[in-house]
């Protein structure tokens, strides 16, 4: 049975893997300084990842919205909250923010959308298993 592999957040998690891997973690033990570093290097250097399938739904939702020249609050919530976990990008709410600003960002995460979208039409179905 093949063991369920952990996502990595970021570079932290990586970095705690190779010390595990060449036995630096055992001669070490479990340290609290190695524990707030992999931390730090997680929220430094953050792995982008693919949307979730309640994201995936949301952002349908979004894309496929009545009124596509208005962006409500929450929808600019969703947009933030998309570039931050899926795109590891530093991005804050802004109210401020130019129309050419949410284009580019609804743009960027469009592609995630698109290129997962694409991925699942062209899994094929192994030829043993028939439809």
């Amino acid at each position: 049975m093949a063991r369920k592999r952990k996502t990595k957040k970021g570079l932290g998690d990586t970095v705690a893997k190779i010390t595990e891997v060449t036995g630096i973690k055992k001669l070490v033990g479990d340290c609290e300084g190695c524990n707030k570093r992999q931390e730090k290097l997680n929220k430094l250097f953050p792995y982008k990842r693919n949307l979730n399938e309640s994201e995936r739904l949301e952002w349908e939702t979004f894309i496929n919205r009545p009124n596509q020249n208005k962006i409500e609050l929450a929808e600019t919530k969703l947009i933030v909250r998309l570039l931050k976990d899926c795109l590891a990008m530093s991005v804050k709410p802004c109210y401020t923010c130019g129309v050419s600003t949410w284009k580019t960002w609804i743009n960027k995460i469009n592609k995630v959308y698109e290129r997962e979208k694409k991925k699942k039409k062209t899994k094929k179905t192994p030829a043993f298993i028939k439809k």
